[in-house]
């Protein structure tokens, strides 16, 4: 089964310090969420030349294939979910699962067949509130390397920009607002690490 969604988010780094001071600030309702990305591209990276992501998502035992693609404001999102043995065979042996986002790629002239993991990074995400907008925040591991994230999705771009804007000047946190996606470090990262 696949859904679509649109995904409009924003996003700042933040230092250990700051990651630190948010979480004694907000009220972190719900357990902490551990996720893994696995990151699939081809070797020239055509997925990246069409501003499109690919992604396995593991959260507990579900997995999730998810495939982002630009809109004019956000991102279109195609998630379909994986079984083991689905996550098993595109890990191991390189064999795309069958479904909406294997015959999206069709369309657009990619072979699921030149996609394979290059990089992967796991997330400790903490969602809390602030003014009715939920907000995430996270530490993310890849390659050796940490950082530390502070997130915002909403119904527009300018509302989650504001939101984190307004979070950043409470708490003295430089707002700079992140433009590398985490898909985009954890596979430059990988990319360092094997030179």
């Amino acid at each position: 089964m696949a859904t679509n969604n649109i995904e409009i988010e924003a996003k700042v780094l933040v230092s250990k310090e700051d990651y630190e001071k948010l979480l004694q600030a907000f009220p972190v309702e719900k357990q902490t969420v551990v996720q893994t990305n696995y990151y699939l591209d081809s070797n020239d990276r055509i997925l990246k030349k069409y501003g499109m992501i690919l992604r396995i998502r593991h959260v507990g035992n579900n997995y999730t294939l998810t495939m982002k693609a630009p809109l004019a404001e956000g991102l279109l999102e195609k998630n379909q979910r994986l079984t083991d043995a689905e996550f098993n065979s595109l890990f191991h042996d390189n064999i795309f699962p069958k479904g909406e986002v294997f015959d999206f790629l069709d369309v657009l002239h990619i072979k699921p067949r030149d996609l394979h993991i290059l990089a992967h990074l796991t997330t400790e995400r903490k969602e809390t509130e602030f003014k009715d907008t939920i907000v995430d925040i996270s530490k993310n591991t890849y390659s050796g390397r940490v950082d530390y994230e502070l997130e915002c999705d909403s119904d527009s771009a300018a509302k989650s920009e504001r939101t984190l804007k307004e979070i950043c000047e409470k708490f003295a946190i430089p707002f700079i607002l992140n433009t590398l996606s985490k898909e985009t470090r954890a596979i430059n990262a990988a990319t360092d690490l094997n030179k």
